[in-house]
């Protein structure tokens, strides 16, 4: 019986010190290459402990570390065992993104058997000279023309919304002066379901009156991730391999499949009926017949047209890229509003002047784009609270990353990826004078001179910028408008204080989510 206890004990120590030299194998990175770093701790590398059980305020954490190193240019951080290179240098980022973009032309892989099947078709997935084929197809589905044709959809789906907002009054037992308050992300990741379903989908609903459409009971479901989801992410950061020979997947299959079986079927019944309608799933099946993509097999370039499969992961890529990103964005816009009652009133009187300037007729596209301070308060809001909270580039051959000086800052290696961190970027007070301010005028004519280029990335930088950037910088503008137009929106009881604290774990969104009280305005 000791004999088989010491043998078990052994067997456990070996373990243990197999575990632990595993942990730290890549913990010499930035030592060997100069980058400057914060001491790593085995397995958990910079994340505090509280990070892995989700207890971190994550967004407070990367602006820390980003500020940490105020003299360099570039600084590491291991992220558990992966060692990530940061870039904080404007010039730098600009090389990166910009000018030596043939050298940085991918993201990282994502490895996942689901997504290797599907998402790895998407744009945000594809490679090299998919990848640039697919985008060219993709532009003109975000063109000035289209946007005003996909104008009136957003707009139906805006004017559904504050709908549902004035049935929710009038049900509730307040007075209408007394307003009502309301957790807005419901609110608005009903909007921004809707929105996709019309634009992405052609498929119309209204998640107000149909509160459990399947559209949206699907979205959510394949959007709101559990503990067991994010687990399951974070092993497959470690190991890919293991995960995949186990056949596990972060998504599950039965909610991709039913947006496989809408897209598959709306492609079918337009070509037997001769229908067409002006969404992302007609400009891609125009695109079937005019492209013909180069994949590369075994070193050999194969030509292969765009299947109905990569137009399903075209699809899911904007549903994924839409659904939750224009909802937070409205959260946190809204949350500023009625934090800042000031910019509240500006932005109000601004509206009420386009209102008065229409004198009864419809807003249109182009009255959208004509109000400068609109479009200030919706980029200060990106500004501060940007949902890419970073973004990545792989290198694709070995290059050496140079400063203005022609001085070498940092030797990659072809596969190594750089992390531009766009989140802590906006809260540089180096970039942005007391950032965590709410200030529009940030980005006034008079002003927006002064924002150092390259620091400010809500959507990227680059040809691999976001796509949608005007798609969705249009449904901000249309929600924030009906709803400042009809409500005046003021803090709830339950409104977060301090919302940066507030927010923890990997999810942009803080704990106590986000209420507000809307109030009817009189001068409707």
């Amino acid at each position: 019986m000791a004999v088989l206890i010491v043998l078990l004990v052994t067997v456990l120590v070996a373990l243990l010190a197999l575990l632990y030299k595993w942990s730290v194998a890549k913990y010499d990175t930035f030592t060997q290459r100069g980058v400057p770093h914060a001491s790593p701790l085995p397995l958990l590398g910079n994340v505090p402990p509280k990070g892995v059980v989700g207890r971190l305020p994550f967004l407070q954490f990367m602006i820390e570390q980003h500020l940490r190193y105020t003299d360099h240019k570039i600084y590491g951080v291991y992220a558990m065992r992966d060692p990530l290179f940061f870039i904080k240098d404007a010039a730098l980022i600009k090389a990166i993104g910009i000018r030596d973009f043939d050298y940085f032309v991918n993201h990282k892989a994502i490895p996942n058997n689901l997504q290797e099947s599907i998402l790895s078709k998407s744009l945000i997935s594809l490679k090299d000279l998919e990848w640039r084929q697919v985008r060219h197809t993709l532009t003109p589905t975000f063109t000035s023309s289209k946007m005003r044709v996909m104008f009136e959809l957003i707009h139906a789906c805006s004017v559904q919304a504050i709908n549902g907002i004035g049935e929710k009054l009038e049900r509730s037992a307040s007075l209408h002066s007394d307003g009502i308050e309301l957790e807005m992300k419901d609110v608005f990741t009903r909007f921004a379901n809707d929105c996709i379903a019309t634009v992405a989908f052609g498929l119309q609903v209204n998640s107000f009156k149909q509160r459990s459409n399947e559209f949206y009971t699907v979205g959510q479901a394949l959007t709101q991730f559990s503990a067991w989801s994010m687990l399951k992410a974070v092993l497959y950061s470690i190991m890919p391999s293991v995960m995949k020979k186990l056949n596990i997947s972060v998504l599950k299959k039965e909610h991709v499949d039913y947006f496989k079986s809408l897209v598959f079927d709306a492609i079918r019944q337009r070509k037997q009926q001769n229908f067409k309608r002006p969404d992302l799933i007609q400009l891609l099946m125009q695109a079937q017949e005019q492209i013909t993509r180069t994949t590369t097999t075994n070193a050999e370039e194969k030509p292969e047209g765009l299947t109905d499969e990569d137009v399903l992961a075209q699809c899911l890529f904007f549903f994924f890229a839409g659904f939750e990103t224009i909802s937070i964005t409205l959260c946190f816009a809204t949350y500023e509003l009625c934090m800042n009652p000031l910019v509240q009133s500006k932005l109000f009187e601004e509206i009420s002047d386009m209102q008065n300037h229409l004198e009864g007729k419809p807003l249109d596209y182009n009255d959208l784009n004509k109000m400068d301070y609109l479009d200030m308060v919706v980029s200060e809001t990106l500004r501060k609270w940007p949902t890419a909270i970073a973004t990545d580039r792989e290198c694709a051959k070995d290059y050496d990353l140079r400063d203005e000086n022609d001085e070498v800052v940092l030797s990659l290696r072809k596969g190594e990826v750089v992390q531009i961190p766009i989140f802590a970027l906006h809260h540089d007070p180096e970039n942005f004078p007391e950032p965590q301010e709410f200030r529009p005028e940030r980005f006034s004519d008079e002003h927006n001179s002064e924002i150092k280029p390259y620091t400010y990335l809500p959507f990227g930088l680059g040809p691999r910028s976001c796509i949608g950037n005007r798609l969705a910088v249009m449904e901000l503008k249309l929600m924030i408008y009906n709803l400042v137009l009809d409500y005046n929106l003021l803090p709830a009881t339950k409104t977060v204080t301090n919302m940066l604290q507030s927010i923890v774990g990997f999810r942009l969104q803080p704990k106590e989510l986000f209420w507000l009280k809307c109030v009817p305005r009189k001068t409707n």
